[in-house]
């Protein structure tokens, strides 16, 4: 196509394929990214749904960590727990709203930067989605699971209710989610148009 003024080609439009002044390889890193996001999201949605489908196969172990149930008769900590049904009712509720809130934050983001590979400012920009899903997951992973639960409720020191090692995974992967997002943000920005 030529312009108006002697038959030159008119500049191509940036906004068609943003990444074409970086190469493929950042739009497979975003891809990757959105991947890993998706599984992420997957994982989240599969316990909330584990949780609402089957309430009973999680409760006993939100009430026997919040009560202290299986902690050393000794260990000091007994005055933590609580025992009042309406508090682990209520901390049951927060933790599976948080799993769905995550899970649906997170598909949302990566599938709204699915959408938008080949444009780096718009893809940066769908990826706040997966950043408030990361934070969600990890206030009821790190901040739930491991500083409460493990370090307030003494999880760590219960042989019978015992959920440090799958806390400290979740939190690992929600972590690894971002990262990854974050460098293909950060990444793909340095070599190219941000926009």
């Amino acid at each position: 196509m030529s312009d108006a003024s002697g038959g030159r080609p008119a500049p191509a439009d940036p906004s068609r394929d943003e990444d074409a002044a970086q190469g493929p390889l950042w739009r497979y890193v975003r891809a990757t990214s959105c991947a890993v996001t998706l599984m992420t999201a997957l994982y989240f949605l599969l316990v909330a749904f584990d949780n609402l489908s089957n309430p009973g196969s999680n409760w006993e172990f939100v009430k026997g960590v919040l009560a202290g149930d299986g902690t050393p008769p000794d260990d000091g900590f007994e005055w933590r727990g609580i025992h009042a049904t309406w508090f682990a009712v209520l901390a049951y509720v927060l933790i599976i709203a948080g799993e769905t809130v995550a899970g649906a934050l997170l598909a949302f983001g990566g599938v709204r930067g699915l959408l938008h590979l080949r444009r780096p400012g718009r893809w940066e920009r769908e990826q706040r989605a997966v950043f408030a899903g990361g934070v969600v997951g990890l206030l009821v992973f790190f901040l739930g699971f491991l500083v409460i639960g493990g370090n307030w409720f003494v999880m760590y020191l219960n042989d019978k209710w015992n959920g440090m090692q799958p806390a400290f995974q979740n939190t690992v992967v929600v972590l690894f989610t971002l990262v990854l997002s974050a460098l293909a943000a950060l990444g793909g920005g340095r070599s190219g148009r941000r926009g």
